[in-house]
C-alpha cells in the first residue's frame, strides 16, 4: 500500500518544470538561502565536501519550494541532499560509493535491529518533530534471503492517535557499515478532521458485511510447481474491498482497473524436417484442431459490431498466452488500419483459435468537438446495448455472468461507459474470470469489448465452512481500524485532494473455504511475522545462528521448539538449503510447510541432489552435506576434479576418494570444519550443526 517512492520521484520532476531563471530570483522567494542550505547539509549530515564537485538547482511545487544539492565526485561517489527552502528542514538525503565488490554476502555484518538503532538516531536528529508523530511499520514477513544492501524502515505518519499512511519518513541502512545511504519524507500540510461524532467499529463491521462483505466464490490459483498449471479454489474472500466513511458510513468507492489482453506475434517456423520432441509433437496434435486464419478473420468481421468497410488488413498472427496455458486457448490476432480526412483509424481483434469466439477488440474513438455536447444515450440504453451484443456473440458465457458494475470517466472526452460482468459457476462467484464491454453515449457505439475467460476445473461446492465461520476467522485476525486516507476529486482533476477519516480492514486475500486456513492473493496460507519463541536453544552453542535463520525465513517457526542436538532429516536440510539458493531460483510456494516435493524438484534441477540420492527420511551424514553444499555453490564440477585435492584430516582414508574435493572445498571455505583435526564423515548431522553450516554456507561471498 506504500508506494511513496514514485509519487516523491514524480515530484521532482515537477520541481524541475517550474525552475525560477536565475539563483537570485530564487533566493528573494524563500527564507533560506543556498549558503544556508548548504551549512544546514553539511552539518546535519556530517559532508565535508572535499574532493567533490558541488551543484545546486531550486525547484518549486505549488508552496512547497526545495534547495537541490549534489556532491559528486569520479572517485568518492555522489551525495544528494534537498532543504526545504522555507524550513529548512532536510527533507530527503542519498548516498552512493563506487565499489569494486558488487556481491556482497547474504547474512551481513550487522542485525536488523542495530540498523534499527542507527535509523531512529538519524530522524530524531534530522527531522525529530516529525519522528515524534509516527509509529513504525513492522514488515510481516520474514527478511529473505535474497540479496539488498540496505535494512529499510518505514514510519507511518499518526495524526489524532490515528495512522495516515499517506505520509510518512523512510530510512535506508547499509547492512555491512550501518551507515545511512537514503532518506526521504513524505509529508504534506493537509487538515484533519477530528474523529468526533463518528460511527462505531461494530457499526463499522456491520456495514462491511453488508454492503461490501465475504462471498463464497472461486479464486483461480497460480502453478504452484513447474509440473502444474492453473487451478481454482473455493474460498470466501472480498472481491472489491473499500474504506467506509467514519462518519456518514458510505462505502467510498475504490479505483477501478480493466483487464487488458496481452499477446505476442508468432515466430518464423523453420524450414527444415527434423526430429520432433514429445511436447513438439503434441503442440502439433493440437494445432490441428485450431481453426484456419481466413476461418477466424471470418468470424471477427461477423462479430464485430460496426463495418470494416475501408479498413485495410495489416498484420494477422496466431499466439498462445504462455503465462496462462493451457488455461487459455490459442488466439488468432488482427489489426486493420483506416488513413481518412489526415487521420488514423485502428482495429484490433482476437479469435479464440478451438472454439471460435470472438474474445477481444478495440478501435479508435474520436473525440467530441462540443466537450459540453449532452450523451444521446443514457447508462441505462447503453446497457441494454451491451447486453444485446454479448447475448448475440457470446449467449452462453454471457447466461453464466453476474453484473457488477458501470464505470465512466467525465474527465476524458468523450466519455465512455465500461460495464464489467463477472463469470458464475453453479451461482458461484468466480470473479478472475469477466467480460469487460465500452460504449460511446454520444454515438451508442461498443468501442471496445473484452472476454477473460480461462479453461479451468471447479471444485464442487461441498463441505464448506458457513459465512458466519468465515467472518469469525476474518475479525480475529483483522482489525477493523480507523485511518486517515486521501479522497481525490476525479471530477475535477486539478482540485487537491481532501482528508477524510475511514475505517478500513486491511484484508487482501482469500479464507480458504474448506479448511479456514487464511491465504494470500497467491493462495498460500499467510504466515505472520512472529519472534523466535524456541524454548530449547538457549545456551545452546548455535543459538544465535538459529535465531538468524528463523528471522531470514529459512527456518519455520511452527512451534515452541527446535531440537538442535536431534538428527537432521534430509528432506527438512533440503528444504532449508533450497531456501537459500542465490539468487533466488524459484519461489517455491509449497502448499503447506510439509510439503517436501517441490523443495526436492528444484534441489534436483539446481543439481544439489540427483534423484537417486533422494531419501527424505534418512539422517543427513556429515560427508552427504557437504556434497550437497557444494553442488548449492555451484562448484560441484571442480570437486569431481581427480588428483588436484588434498586434505590433511585424521580420518581421510574415510572419504571416498571421489568425495575429497567437494571436502576440501567445504572446509577450505570454512562452511564446514571438523573438530580436532577429524572430518566424522559418516556422523549424521545435527539440526544445530545444520543451522551453524547454513549461515557459513550464506556468508561465502559468492
Amino acid at each position: 500500500m506504500r508506494k511513496f517512492i514514485p509519487i516523491l520521484i514524480g515530484f521532482v520532476f515537477l520541481f524541475a518544470a517550474v525552475m525560477p531563471s536565475t539563483i537570485a530570483q530564487a533566493q528573494a522567494d524563500t527564507k533560506i538561502s543556498l549558503k544556508e542550505a548548504i551549512e544546514i547539509a553539511k552539518t546535519k549530515l556530517g559532508i565535508s565536501g572535499s574532493g567533490y564537485d558541488f551543484i545546486s538547482s531550486y525547484s518549486e511545487y505549488g508552496n512547497y519550494k526545495v534547495w537541490n544539492l549534489t556532491w559528486n565526485s569520479t572517485t568518492k561517489g555522489t551525495i544528494s541532499v534537498s532543504v526545504n527552502a522555507n524550513t529548512g528542514e532536510i527533507v530527503s538525503y542519498s548516498t552512493w560509493t563506487p565499489t569494486s565488490e558488487p556481491y556482497k554476502p547474504v547474512i551481513p555484518k550487522y542485525t536488523r535491529e542495530e540498523a534499527r538503532k542507527v535509523a531512529i538516531e538519524f530522524l530524531q536528529k534530522i527531522t525529530p518533530e516529525k519522528f515524534k508523530q509516527t509509529k513504525e511499520i513492522v514488515p510481516s514477513y520474514p527478511l529473505g534471503i535474497y540479496y539488498d544492501a540496505n535494512y529499510s524502515f518505514s514510519f507511518e505518519r499518526i495524526v489524532n492517535g490515528i495512522s495516515f499512511p499517506n505520509n510518512g519518513l523512510y530510512v535506508y541502512v547499509d547492512k555491512n557499515t550501518l551507515k545511512v545511504t537514503s532518506y526521504f519524507q513524505n509529508w504534506e500540510d493537509y487538515s484533519f478532521p477530528k474523529p468526533e461524532n463518528i460511527i462505531t467499529k461494530e457499526e463499522a463491521i456491520k456495514i462491511f458485511k453488508e454492503k461490501i462483505g465475504l462471498t463464497l466464490q472461486y479464486a483461480l490459483i497460480p502453478p504452484q510447481s513447474e509440473k502444474e498449471s492453473y487451478k481454482t479454489l473455493l474460498v470466501y474472500g472480498v472481491y472489491q474491498n473499500a474504506p467506509i466513511d467514519a462518519f456518514t458510513g458510505e462505502v467510498k468507492k475504490p479505483l477501478y482497473y480493466y483487464p487488458m489482453p496481452g499477446g505476442r506475434t508468432a515466430g518464423p517456423a523453420g524450414e527444415k524436417e527434423m526430429q520432433l520432441t514429445p511436447e513438439e509433437k503434441k503442440e502439433i496434435e493440437a494445432s490441428e484442431k485450431y481453426i484456419s486464419k481466413d476461418k477466424a478473420l471470418e468470424i471477427a468481421k461477423n462479430s464485430l459490431p460496426f463495418s470494416l468497410e475501408g479498413y485495410k488488413l495489416e498484420s494477422a498472427s496466431l499466439y498462445t498466452d504462455t503465462y496462462y496455458a493451457p488455461a487459455k486457448n490459442p488466439t488468432w490476432s488482427f489489426y486493420w488500419n483506416l488513413q481518412k480526412d489526415n487521420k488514423y483509424f485502428y482495429v484490433n481483434a482476437s479469435v479464440d483459435a478451438v472454439t471460435g469466439e470472438l474474445t477481444y477488440f478495440s478501435k479508435t474513438v474520436s473525440d467530441i468537438e462540443d466537450k459540453d455536447k449532452q450523451p444521446k444515450y443514457t447508462s441505462k440504453e447503453l446497457g441494454e446495448i451491451a447486453e444485446k451484443y454479448l447475448e448475440r456473440i457470446i449467449p452462453e458465457k454471457f447466461k453464466n455472468t453476474k453484473y457488477f458494475n458501470e464505470t465512466s470517466n467525465p474527465d476524458y472526452s468523450p466519455n465512455l461507459y465500461t460495464f464489467t460482468y463477472l463469470r458464475t459457476v453453479n451461482g458461484i462467484l468466480a470473479p478472475f474470470d469477466n467480460i469487460t464491454i465500452t460504449l460511446n453515449p454520444y454515438t451508442g457505439e461498443i468501442t471496445s469489448y473484452y472476454l477473460n475467460w480461462t479453461n479451468v476445473n471447479f471444485t464442487p461446492a461441498e463441505n464448506v465452512i458457513t459465512l458466519d465461520e468465515a467472518y469469525k476467522i476474518l475479525l480475529d485476525n483483522y482489525e477493523m481500524k480507523l485511518n486517515y486516507i486521501l479522497d481525490y476529486d476525479y471530477k475535477s482533476p486539478d482540485a487537491p485532494p481532501k482528508v477524510k477519516l475511514v475505517y478500513q480492514l486491511d484484508f487482501y486475500g482469500y479464507i480458504d473455504a474448506k479448511t479456514g486456513t487464511l491465504l494470500d492473493g497467491m493462495g498460500r496460507p499467510i504466515v505472520k511475522e512472529s519472534k523466535v519463541t524456541f524454548t530449547d536453544i538457549e545456551g545452546n552453542w548455535a543459538e544465535k545462528d538459529i535465531k538468524l535463520l528463523a528471522e531470514y525465513g529459512i527456518i519455520e517457526v511452527e512451534g515452541d521448539k527446535y531440537y538442535p542436538d536431534k538428527e537432521i532429516t534430509q528432506k527438512d536440510f533440503i528444504k532449508m538449503l533450497v531456501k537459500t539458493v542465490q539468487p533466488p531460483y524459484y519461489d517455491p510456494m509449497p502448499k503447506s510447510s510439509k510439503d517436501y516435493d517441490t523443495y526436492y524438484a528444484i534441489a534436483i534441477s539446481k543439481k544439489i541432489i540427483s534423484p537417486e540420492e533422494k531419501n527424505p527420511d534418512s539422517p543427513v551424514m556429515r560427508l552427504e552435506a557437504a556434497k550437497m553444499l557444494v553442488n548449492a555453490l555451484q562448484v560441484g564440477y571442480i570437486a569431481e576434479i581427480p588428483n588436484i585435492f588434498s586434505i590433511s584430516f585424521k580420518d581421510k582414508n574415510e572419504i571416498p576418494k571421489n568425495i575429497i574435493g567437494y571436502v576440501a572445498i567445504i572446509s577450505g571455505l570454512n562452511i564446514m570444519r571438523g573438530s580436532d583435526g577429524y572430518f566424522y564423515p559418516q556422523r549424521p548431522l545435527t539440526r544445530a550443526e545444520a543451522a551453524a553450516v547454513l549461515v557459513r554456507y550464506l556468508q561465502v561471498n559468492k
